[in-house]
């Protein structure tokens, strides 16, 4: 399998859409990563810019790439090249000029990965059938009425989608430059992508891959994407069109941590870090029993959707939490063989100490 690591500046923009939500989520955020989050200020920045707008087209935007940016990050190019970079103002670019095979793209992975449609299913829909994704947008309990919306508008109407996307895009780049979240992140990417070698490269998809159990197909390229607006993947593995892709956080050590099947000092600080956390330590109780869905988590808990969903990926980035499909639901089970190794080490070191 050949791996083709890269930057893509608009993954960036996705991903810091991700916060917008509300403010709590990005206090939580901030509380995982620590004092030493490196773009906390302008991402920051970032949202206040993105927040203090009342323009639709931006609030439709950002709904939708905060819920479904494993699904809109195939309206974006891949390098075709190891190591190389393309620029915000490329993808734009390129998405204008390409806006129908994009969406067709982006419409493939949100039925299969967002509305767990079989491909049976999705086949008939990319045909012409829409009866059957009609009836899916309105089944979709974890999704906005925005994302909802934009969903159909895409599928019926790509013209009007075009134009609305892109009119928010030019918005949000304006507010990434002038946050400097830009400068930050390209900085630190681009100096992460300068020092790793191939093999590097090549060693961490094939342990990333192993550890969360995902075959990738060997006849197609395998686009590492890296970006710098968490210090967790902000994704895992994705694929749709022929193309797959892992987008990474550039903070290996901290990958590199939670992957290491030997529990390490520096896991369990990250484990008792998310355990302190009160809103974790509540998911981590409701699923030790039964299986639960986000829409299920975020009534007992009292949160919004989205800000569930980022605990949830925070927790099974950390392998505490496991996920499985059921028609057209995601549920989230406790990985109690994962924690009880954590605890294993716990007890080991209250050993030593004792000795």
């Amino acid at each position: 399998m050949k791996i083709i690591p890269g930057y893509v500046e608009l993954v960036e923009i996705l991903m810091a859409c991700g916060f917008a939500d509300r403010k709590s989520y990005f206090n939580a955020v901030s509380h995982d990563l620590g004092l030493d989050f490196e773009p906390g200020r302008e991402l920051g920045e970032f949202l206040d810019r993105v927040n203090s707008s009342e323009n639709w087209s931006i609030r439709m935007a950002v709904d939708v790439f905060s819920e479904i940016k494993d699904s809109v990050i195939f309206f974006c190019d891949f390098p075709d090249e190891p190591g190389r970079e393309i620029p915000l103002e490329d993808s734009i670019e390129s998405l204008a000029n390409n806006f129908e095979d994009r969406a067709s793209c982006v419409v493939a992975s949100i039925m299969l990965n967002n509305l767990n449609l079989s491909q049976e299913d999705a086949n008939k829909t990319l045909q012409g059938d829409l009866s059957i994704v009609s009836e899916a947008v309105e089944k979709a309990e974890d999704l906005s009425e925005n994302t909802t919306w934009f969903i159909t508008q895409l599928i019926k109407f790509p013209r009007q989608s075009k134009e609305i996307l892109l009119f928010a895009l030019g918005e949000l780049k304006k507010y990434y430059d002038q946050s400097g979240l830009r400068k930050r992140n390209r900085d630190k990417v681009v100096e992460r992508l300068k020092i790793f070698k191939a093999e590097e490269y090549e060693e961490v998809a094939e342990d990333f891959l192993e550890f969360y159990g995902i075959k990738a197909r060997e006849d197609l390229p395998l686009h590492l994407l890296f970006q710098n607006t968490l210090k967790y993947s902000g994704l895992k593995f994705s694929s749709v069109c022929n193309i797959q892709l892992i987008v990474f956080s550039e903070h290996f050590k901290q990958i590199g941590e939670i992957m290491n099947p030997v529990i390490t000092d520096n896991t369990l600080r990250l484990f008792l870090r998310n355990l302190s956390d009160q809103t974790k330590m509540q998911i981590l109780k409701a699923i030790s029993e039964d299986s639960k869905y986000v829409d299920e988590l975020a009534k007992l808990v009292g949160l919004s959707k989205a800000t569930i969903s980022y605990h949830l990926s925070t927790l099974a980035e950390l392998a505490l939490v496991t996920s499985r499909k059921d028609h057209r639901r995601v549920y989230f089970s406790l990985n109690k063989e994962r924690l009880e190794k954590i605890l294993r080490r716990l007890e080991m070191l209250y050993d030593e100490g004792e000795s």
